[in-house]
């Protein structure tokens, strides 16, 4: 998984948000790209009453991460890197963040199960999706560059995340 992120890294131009990257080898081979303009690196806060909130590396300053939107504006991002644990907790909202912020390409990296997952919610943006997998790890890869959103559409599948949790959180009571 490092291997081909690091090689996807070496093709990057333009502007790169990362979010929750760990690997020191990742964020040195982002530093060493000449053809990344602009480099945002967002990573969690250890505070344990700031649960909605990345700090930005180079700025020390907090994002809240349901307000990613207005921070980096519609399509102004080419390139996303992100770990699947990072994100989460805000999958409700980071999803259709993340198509609405980036024109080029999107890469979450984590287990198997979790990605098959998140898949199905980008499929209802985009049909440019693709999981490279590996021994342990796999990457999702979606492809944003001719995806549109609607508002409509963003409340609706909202509303249906929301449902599907709530009903969830209710055959696991039942069930226990």
């Amino acid at each position: 998984m490092e291997k081909f992120i690091l090689k996807k890294i070496k093709t990057m131009q333009g502007s790169l948000l990362g979010i929750g990257i760990q690997s020191e080898k990742i964020k040195e081979a982002i530093q060493n790209n000449k053809n990344i303009l602009t480099c945002y690196l967002l990573e969690e806060s250890s505070s344990p009453l700031n649960k909605k909130k990345l700090k930005l590396k180079e700025k020390k300053r907090t994002i809240n991460i349901k307000k990613i939107k207005k921070v980096f504006k519609k399509k102004r991002i080419d390139n996303i890197i992100c770990s699947y644990q990072t994100i989460k907790p805000f999958l409700k909202t980071f999803v259709r963040d993340s198509v609405y912020i980036n024109k080029g390409d999107l890469y979450i990296y984590g287990s198997k199960d979790d990605l098959y997952e998140l898949k199905n919610k980008y499929q209802r943006y985009t049909t440019n999706i693709e999981i490279k997998e590996e021994k342990t790890t796999s990457v999702l890869i979606v492809n944003n560059q001719t995806t549109k959103n609607n508002r409509l559409k963003d409340i609706g599948y909202w509303w249906l995340d929301t449902g599907t949790a709530i009903a969830d959180f209710l055959t696991m009571i039942l069930v226990n």
